[in-house]
């Protein structure tokens, strides 16, 4: 579980025209979170925690963003392949 703390994070008024407060406020976490996540700060459990999401809502979440859930080096992705080949 994630210690949380609170931010004032101040917003200019003609942004938030049309928007809900509450959307504006979910969708900060959620874009946070991403972020986050495909720079390798949080692991994949503590972003979709940030964002407030379950973990299949934020892989989704991810995938509709063109954001990589599995991450394999070359090495690694090689190493798997091979393994996979022999049950072939």
């Amino acid at each position: 579980m994630l210690d949380f703390e609170t931010l004032e994070v101040k917003i200019p008024k003609d942004v938030l025209i049309g928007i809900k407060k509450e959307k504006f406020i979910e969708e900060m976490k959620l874009f946070t979170a991403m972020n986050l996540y495909k720079e390798n700060f949080l692991s994949l459990g503590k972003a979709a925690e940030l964002s407030g999401k379950n973990k299949d809502d934020f892989i989704e979440a991810l995938s509709e963003h063109g954001i990589d859930v599995i991450r394999y080096s070359k090495e690694e992705l090689n190493e798997e392949v091979k393994f996979l080949r022999k049950f072939k």
